[in-house]
């Protein structure tokens, strides 16, 4: 089967176009792999995830455009299209991606702040006459407490030595 010059151009215009959307995940795994900082087994299975997309996006430009019939040309197209994309494109994609993010990632430390300010007010409510009682009760309690000892001491003493009476102390 005979392909027309024109079908042979929008195959290559494709697969260009392909190569720019291969260079385009490119750019959002390095993003991600700049965020998350992954370890050995992570970047692995990262970098087989990233390949398999890659080779499904390649596929479907490929399937799509030409029926699946490969030719030097398409890949041609795909590597001068990552070129491109990489050369014009991508320092650019990659700082409006990271300063979305960053707007993202403000946003939900404001809505987080905004949801918690309730609670926060609340506590101080609260802890405000707690700490004002505390002060108050605090020598009560510590006498109460040494009253309490006292007596389980007196009880310990009563049961070790039933038949004594505590010796009261002499006054000078």
């Amino acid at each position: 089967m005979m392909i027309s010059v024109w079908q042979e151009g929008y195959i290559l215009l494709n697969t260009i176009l392909g190569g720019g959307l291969i260079g385009f995940i490119y750019d959002l795994y390095k993003i991600f792999r700049r965020i998350f900082h992954p370890k050995k087994i992570a970047t692995l299975i990262q970098d087989l995830l990233f390949w398999i997309i890659i080779s499904i996006v390649a596929f479907y430009i490929l399937i799509m455009t030409n029926q699946g019939t490969l030719r030097f040309y398409n890949f041609l197209g795909f590597l001068i299209g990552a070129i491109i994309y990489n050369y014009f494109c991508s320092k650019k994609v990659t700082k409006i991606i990271l300063y979305i993010i960053k707007k993202i990632k403000t946003f939900f430390k404001d809505l987080y702040q905004l949801t918690i300010y309730p609670f926060r007010v609340g506590l101080c409510i609260i802890e405000v006459p707690y700490s004002y009682c505390k002060t108050k009760t605090k020598p009560i309690y510590y006498k109460v407490q040494r009253e309490i000892k006292n007596q389980k001491i007196a009880k310990q003493y009563k049961e070790m030595f039933p038949n004594e009476k505590p010796q009261k102390k002499e006054k000078k």
